[in-house]
């Protein structure tokens, strides 16, 4: 561990850090989920606590991501970049792993909500980062279970939504999944992007130092290297981890 503040690329060090531990996980998760498909019980893997566990992983993955996103020169380029890589995966496992298809996975996900963020920023660079913060995380707490059941939970009322809008095939992206829908990996705009925005709206008091004193001084080197590099591990993980276990249950 050592103090550092803003390294030579005017990165923060933490929250590579933040990245680095919530990538690891994510590896260590599809280790898991690979060895299931080859016939390994991992009893505590459909949990409450590994589900518990797994989405406190996720928000500080996706919000973390979301104040990267604000800091980011060219949010459009980057948005578009990794969408179209989210539709090259999306493609490669239709292809090649058809019972496993990706459809509309993290990187999916991560580019459209950059792209949608890129474009209402100037709206939002009006209102002040608390509100902001206050609207984004109170919508993600009343949409949580949405992409699960549909359900819009106001504390003393709940709504759900009508069933036909569940036979419409293309409103995946929203978190509204039809009966013949599957994805391997999915990430849906509702309640996900709110979370997103909940990052950008923390970047402004982030970037101004605002922030916990310690969050800044923060730095452990190994992990940082994989919080920079969190998209190229992302991206290579997958087949590299699947490769191995087929290699151990099929040749070894």
């Amino acid at each position: 561990m050592e103090i550092a503040e803003f390294n030579k690329n005017n990165r923060i060090n933490f929250l590579d850090t933040l990245r680095g531990i919530s990538i690891i996980y994510v590896v260590l998760y599809h280790f898991l989920y690979d060895i299931i498909l080859f016939g390994v019980d991992v009893p505590f893997f459909g949990s409450f606590f590994m589900e518990a566990v797994h989405n406190f992983f996720l928000v500080i993955l996706i919000t973390v991501s979301g104040i990267c996103t604000a800091f980011s020169r060219n949010i459009f380029k980057r948005g578009a970049f990794i969408y179209i890589l989210g539709g090259i995966i999306t493609f490669a496992t239709s292809v090649f792993m058809p019972e496993n298809i990706v459809v509309f996975g993290v990187l999916s996900f991560f580019g459209i909500s950059m792209l949608a963020y890129g474009t209402i920023k100037p709206f939002l660079d009006k209102i002040p980062w608390l509100w902001q913060f206050f609207i984004w995380f109170f919508l993600s707490v009343v949409f949580w279970s949405f992409d699960e059941n549909g359900i819009i939970n106001l504390f003393l009322v709940k709504f759900k939504l009508p069933d036909f809008l569940y036979e419409i095939k293309y409103l995946y992206p929203l978190g509204i999944k039809s009966d013949d829908f599957y994805s391997a990996d999915y990430f849906s705009l509702i309640p996900w992007f709110f979370v997103f925005l909940c990052g950008t709206a923390l970047s402004k008091p982030v970037l101004e130092k605002k922030a916990p004193e310690l969050f800044y001084k923060i730095s452990f080197k190994p992990i940082d290297f994989l919080g920079r590099n969190s998209l190229t591990v992302y991206i290579i993980h997958q087949p590299v981890i699947y490769g191995i276990v087929w290699l151990i249950f099929n040749v070894i």
